[in-house]
């Protein structure tokens, strides 16, 4: 298949890279002509990385940088195209604009996808004059490492073209998931959950961003944490879909964008790309401080506070477990002696309110969220 790509940024290349790779011939077009070719050295590199960790052939990275085509205009005709992707900046009238050129200069059998993460597939192919012919094809960054897809249809979008898109991506090696055109789609409107949440963390003064990131990934299990995840997207794309989403869903109040984000992202802390976001990049840039080492008196103590209901005392049973078998003396009853650290469960109540009804020491209570073992 011969694949028109639009955009040579991240996401660009990225594609450009993995459909080459599993043999299709890519024409690789942006406005600006030195994207263009930073985006053929970026992928050039990365195969001879991949050649270097054994994980691909010199003839297949050669056969591969063969099919990849740098296009000095992005609306030069194209008889022979069959796929146009298009991976521009999030924004509808520029998708449109960029789209309304594709149409007037190739053949109405070129199938028109757009890798919009939060945009509606609907809005951007009615600007078209034949709105069928579009869908979604979203990529997640990086993707040759990313193997989910979402394919999303729009209202008018012909009903072969969603087969045809999930036999492309299948092909190549990665998953498409068929999913509706709603706000976010499917896996940016469930991740909305993680990044929203992390910057009201933020803006309560919860927690810094290097402690929510270990949270994240020491608890939930993730590779990386939210913010360690927007230095990587680029803060001003995430910030772009949080909008999208939010103002998507008519404002709901759960979906609400930080007030973080405008101005890092006017300041051009977007991350790596940049160089500098919620952590710096580069050449003797210094990542987050380590997790300070535990210290204390080990001999001391530990009360904890009675609380909760029948449903969550398994819970505090399991935690009073974990710190015995650390070798804690665990306390329990009416009150703590005059040397114990309390800890208070914290279901559905703070710390200070604990303290007050229960008449705690307030210098030396702390809440602990007892979390259920994954």
């Amino acid at each position: 298949m011969r694949i028109r790509i639009v955009g040579a940024g991240a996401m660009g290349r990225g594609i450009a890279q993995w459909a080459a790779s599993a043999g299709h011939t890519v024409e690789l077009a942006d406005v600006r002509a030195e994207a263009v070719t930073d985006a053929v050295g970026f992928v050039t590199s990365m195969l001879e990385r991949a050649v270097a960790k054994g994980r691909m052939s010199a003839a297949d990275r050669d056969a591969s940088l063969s099919r990849l085509v740098p296009l000095a205009d992005p609306w030069a005709a194209g008889p022979d195209v069959e796929l146009v992707i298009e991976a521009v900046r999030e924004d509808l009238e520029t998708k449109a604009e960029v789209f309304g050129k594709l149409e007037r200069a190739l053949p109405s059998s070129a199938v028109f996808a757009t890798n919009t993460s939060s945009l509606s597939v609907t809005r951007i192919a009615a600007t078209l004059q034949d709105p069928s012919r579009l869908a979604g094809l979203h990529f997640f960054n990086p993707v040759p490492l990313m193997r989910i897809v979402e394919v999303v249809p729009g209202a008018a979008t012909r009903p072969e073209i969603p087969v045809a898109l999930t036999e492309l991506v299948e092909g190549c090696g990665h998953r498409a998931v068929t999913v509706a055109d709603s706000p976010g789609f499917l896996v940016n409107h469930a991740g909305r959950g993680l990044v929203t949440e992390a910057l009201a963390l933020l803006e309560e003064s919860v927690a810094g961003p290097a402690d929510i990131d270990r949270i994240a990934r020491d608890v939930l299990g993730l590779r990386m944490g939210p913010f360690e995840l927007m230095d990587l997207t680029g803060l001003d794309v995430t910030a772009a879909v949080i909008d999208s989403i939010w103002q998507g869903f008519r404002y709901e109040d759960r979906l609400r964008p930080s007030y973080l984000t405008p101005n890092r992202v006017v300041a051009g802390l977007h991350g790596r790309k940049t160089g500098q976001g919620w952590y710096a990049y580069g050449e003797g840039a210094e990542g987050p401080a380590p997790e300070p080492a535990v210290t204390g008196d080990g001999d001391r103590p530990v009360f904890l506070a009675p609380g909760g209901s029948a449903e969550t005392a398994p819970y505090v049973d399991a935690l009073a477990g974990a710190l015995e078998a650390a070798g804690v003396r665990v306390e329990r009853g009416e009150g703590p002696s005059a040397e114990a650290l309390v800890l208070v469960p914290v279901w559905g109540t703070t710390v200070s309110g604990a303290v007050r009804s229960g008449g705690l020491p307030p210098g030396r209570t702390l809440g602990v969220e007892v979390l259920p073992a994954a």
